[in-house]
């Protein structure tokens, strides 16, 4: 009969992987704090929603992500930045108060991870019905300013094995907290911007 027992890794080989998985630990938590810097020196919306995107796609290893943006007073969601094929779905499209996924992190102000969307009674199927992806995994985290609701950050499909991790959550926590602040910024200076135009053509009539 023949030995099917697994060979036993050697203490050098397990010492090497850790060093591999602590290294490459640091490398994303380095790449969290250069976006977080990038992020801070941009006061465009449209730019900085899509630094937002490409960042949290690349720091969890997503397939893809969107960027769902809140009314401060009602907390209905809009689809804001969509990356990927289903942009053209998606954009602009509007998500009741508390409904979906993202609905669910925004109003229980937690993040949320659902490694089997199809049988979670909170993801909306209508997505992957109308564009024909297929949502294998999800990742939602609220962005808030304090108490004050700023939009939902999604990261969908986690590439390779497994889904999302305890560290891909805290990731994107950090991340959120960045966008947050930096989309509040950048909000608040376009308004200021529209302010100040506005001010001057009024003084020129």
């Amino acid at each position: 009969m023949s030995d099917t027992t697994s060979p036993e890794v050697s203490p050098e080989s397990q010492v090497a992987a850790l060093e591999q998985r602590l290294d490459q630990e640091v490398g994303r938590f380095k790449q969290l704090i250069e976006v977080a810097t990038t992020l801070n020196s941009t006061v465009h919306l449209d730019e900085l929603l899509g630094k937002i995107m490409a960042s949290a796609t690349d720091l969890v290893n997503a397939e893809t992500s969107s960027l769902l943006l809140a009314d401060e007073q009602t907390e209905d969601l809009t689809f804001a930045v969509v990356d990927g094929d289903v942009a053209t779905v998606l954009t602009d499209q509007k998500v009741p108060a508390g409904q979906g996924v993202a609905g669910w992190a925004l109003e229980h102000r937690e993040p949320v991870v659902v490694d089997d969307p199809a049988s979670d009674d909170r993801f909306y199927q209508g997505v992957d019905t109308g564009s024909g992806f297929v949502t294998r995994s999800l990742m939602a985290i609220p962005l808030m300013v304090k108490d004050r609701p700023v939009g939902v950050l999604e990261m969908i499909n986690k590439v390779g094995d497994g889904g999302f991790t305890p560290l891909d959550v805290e990731i994107g926590k950090a991340l959120a907290s960045f966008a947050a602040v930096a989309i509040d910024n950048a909000s608040m200076y376009a308004k200021l911007t529209d302010a100040v135009i506005t001010a001057r053509l009024s003084y020129r009539l």
